[in-house]
């Protein structure tokens, strides 16, 4: 029968643990650099679609409850679709969000929020979401990052939802629902 000296197993037991914290590091490292080449190309794509001379369409609507005065702008390159800004009031808050578009899918958002009581203090709150593949990749409230939490796929649904309704120009459906 083989014994094992206690301080031997234990030693075994860190080594192992050193092993694989080192391995999981990592793997977190070559994720976050790939990120952050992800960001560097999504910040190009952004300033690209900014700085082209895009064609645009204007739209208003209005829905009981979920919107006044709304507005949505789809922005072309080409036939191709980039942009979508949606803005909009209800009571004494409003909103304006721009989703930008690469082939089809959602690579950026930004939110902007502004609102607060009748009489008192307004308060602006911004949030921008980097997106690769259909997740969010960084999420920024203000400056500060953030986890993503469910604004993330709201904010999803809806830049999915508003690009899809071009066709059927019902952006209360889209957005309200």
């Amino acid at each position: 029968m083989i014994t094992i000296k206690p301080v031997l197993t234990l030693k075994i037991c860190v080594f192992l643990c050193l092993a694989m914290l080192c391995v999981q590091l990592h793997a977190q490292s070559n994720a976050q650099k790939t990120d952050e080449a992800d960001i560097v190309s999504i910040r190009q794509l952004f300033q690209k679609i900014n700085s082209s001379n895009l064609t645009k369409q204007r739209f208003t609507y209005e829905s009981s409850g979920c919107v006044e005065d709304g507005v949505v702008t789809y922005f072309f390159n080409g036939k191709d679709i980039v942009k979508i800004t949606e803005s909009g009031s209800i009571g004494d808050g409003s909103w304006t969000n721009e989703y930008y578009y690469n082939a089809g899918k959602v690579i950026f958002c930004f939110e902007s929020l502004v609102g607060g009581p009748a009489v008192g203090k307004v308060t602006k709150t911004q949030y921008r979401y980097y997106i690769k593949d259909g997740r969010a990749i960084r999420v920024l409230k203000g400056s500060t990052v953030i986890s993503d939490d469910s604004k993330v796929s709201d904010i999803l649904q809806s830049a999915n939802r508003i690009y899809k309704a071009y066709v059927t120009k019902d952006f209360a459906g889209a957005l309200c629902n």
